[in-house]
């Protein structure tokens, strides 16, 4: 049962622990609407922190309620997702001296907990450890048809293939560091495989197959002249559509395993694919991919959004 507190806004479950929401925008009006929708029902806008990289009007809009940090908008450069990490590390740490949880992440990511009949804060509330890493999973499409915005996603797109770039640190209860692009952090993190983190970028929306061309053509400008390793996270937005065909890949050949059957087994699997490299845990992604697996979520989680 939840309950919403008359001071804060808050909605709550059983427990009192306060909770808040973290992501960084440019022009995502898809995503971040649906964001605001999902954890602003969880614990209302006035706990939902949203960085604009530049002031947008649709963003201000669509993010009523919320607060809004506005930073200038500089071309993004081969050193953009450091200093946006290192922007994000730092705010998560703050707000966690104010609040019990906080969770930051992308906008294209939304957390659900796969016990069906508890609630995603209730299970935040039992989580242990400075940081915690749900297990991620990269939702895939059934066909190439465009998603019925009018229904719920969920119900159109219920199936993810295990991914260890995206079970990504990123439920703090103490002052953490997380690594550029969210996939690992200075400190082991906990691991909590009940909590799926759901990567909505394969979603067949309007909005995306414009947003993959806009990203191509930053990316071609931003990394000219760059080295491998500097233009590494522009790459893969260069990269989009073969990317999209080896995920798609490996949707499709992995096996499918229910929601009851998750937790158990996954956790095993990203358990043995820690590793620690230059300073930073996170998970091996060559070991992940051995053990592919397909989630299909439990019916009655599929109305959440």
């Amino acid at each position: 049962m939840q309950c919403e507190c008359p001071i804060t806004g808050e909605k709550r479950g059983s427990g009192h622990m306060k909770s808040a929401f973290l992501t960084m925008v440019w022009k995502e009006e898809f995503f971040l609407r649906l964001w605001v929708q999902y954890y602003g029902g969880l614990v209302g806008r006035r706990n939902l922190y949203v960085i604009s990289h530049g002031a947008d009007a649709r963003t201000a809009e669509i993010a009523k309620g919320c607060n809004l940090i506005v930073i200038p908008r500089d071309p993004p450069d081969a050193h953009f997702d450091d200093t946006r990490w290192a922007l994000l590390s730092d705010v998560a740490s703050g707000l966690v001296r104010i609040f019990d949880r906080v969770v930051v992440g992308d906008v294209d990511e939304l957390m659900v907990n796969l016990a069906p009949d508890q609630s995603l804060l209730d299970r935040l509330e039992a989580v242990q450890g400075s940081i915690t890493a749900p297990a991620g999973y990269e939702l895939f499409p059934q066909d190439d048809a465009l998603i019925d915005e009018d229904r719920p996603f969920l119900q159109q797109c219920f199936k993810g293939v295990l991914s260890g770039t995206y079970s990504k640190p990123c439920i703090l209860t103490e002052p953490a560091r997380i690594s550029a692009g969210g996939h690992g952090s200075a400190t082991w993190p906990q691991i909590d495989p009940m909590l799926a983190l759901l990567h909505l970028r394969f979603l067949n929306t309007r909005e995306q197959v414009t947003r993959r061309a806009q990203r191509k053509a930053i990316a071609d400008q931003a990394t000219a002249g760059s080295d491998r390793d500097q233009g590494a996270f522009l790459r893969g937005w260069r990269r989009a559509e073969q990317i999209r065909d080896k995920i798609a890949h490996q949707f499709n050949s992995a096996p499918e395993i229910s929601s009851a059957e998750a937790p158990g087994r996954v956790g095993a699997i990203l358990d043995d694919a820690r590793q620690r490299k230059n300073g930073i845990h996170s998970f091996n992604l060559r070991k992940v991919r051995e053990n592919d697996v397909r989630l299909v979520l439990d019916p009655r989680l599929r109305d959440l959004f």
